[in-house]
């Protein structure tokens, strides 16, 4: 009996420290997004300004993808931006969280 409670409780506690890493999680990407979004509809040369030279540039028909890549001290993350044929930024991908 006394198992079986223990396993509950150890599974309670799991799914409650799951659901607090997933919270955190979603609050840093959504500070990522709001910065990022800032970007959008300006200039690309303002990316260049703030993160310095792009590690890629890659053609892809009308679009140009300009790729970050930040080197962190737990993770590596990337971040992607979508420059159109005026050089204006028209989206973004992120796999950074702060």
């Amino acid at each position: 009996m006394i198992k079986k409670y223990f396993i509950f409780l150890t599974l309670i506690f799991s799914l409650s420290s799951c659901a607090v890493v997933s919270e955190k999680a979603a609050q840093k990407a959504d500070k990522e997004n709001a910065y990022l979004s800032t970007f959008l509809n300006k200039p690309a040369a303002n990316l260049n300004s703030t993160f310095g030279k792009p590690s890629q540039v890659l053609n892809q028909g009308n679009l140009t993808l300009h790729v970050y890549e930040i080197k962190g001290t737990i993770f590596d993350c990337q971040r992607k931006f979508t420059i159109d044929n005026k050089n204006i930024v028209t989206g973004f991908v992120s796999t950074c969280w702060d």
